[in-house]
């Protein structure tokens, strides 16, 4: 995702999808399954949106700290692409077997944005 763009809630939603998956085959030992720039992409992206509900000032205190984090990412994420530039919405992992197996989960991603978000 290019660093100018806002990504919405539901883009949102997705990256933190994708990175707990990330981190869930990261602790079953199949971390060589993981697309490691799409999800320092949706990393970035999380600690971009962190950052903008946080009001954290990117030049001082933490918000400094995180920035240089968010930079690292995208440009992980844009040295470690398998294909073209895609969509905000690339970060879904597309997996629809996965999906019907863990559909109990959405819940739990929802009631985490729903914190994230303040409702």
């Amino acid at each position: 995702m290019e660093k100018g763009h806002k990504p919405s809630k539901s883009e949102l939603l997705s990256s933190a999808k994708l990175v707990a998956n990330a981190a869930k085959s990261a602790l079953n030992h199949e971390s060589d399954k993981v697309d490691k720039g799409k999800v320092a992409g949706a990393a970035a992206d999380l600690l971009d949106a962190a950052q903008d509900y946080g009001k954290l000032d990117k030049n001082t205190g933490i918000g400094q700290y995180v920035e240089k984090a968010e930079s690292y990412l995208h440009k992980y994420e844009t040295s470690h692409q398998s294909a073209p530039a895609a969509k905000p919405e690339s970060h879904a992992t597309g997996d629809g077997e996965k999906g019907k197996e863990s559909a109990g989960g959405v819940g739990d991603y929802m009631k985490m944005a729903q914190g994230f978000f303040g409702k």
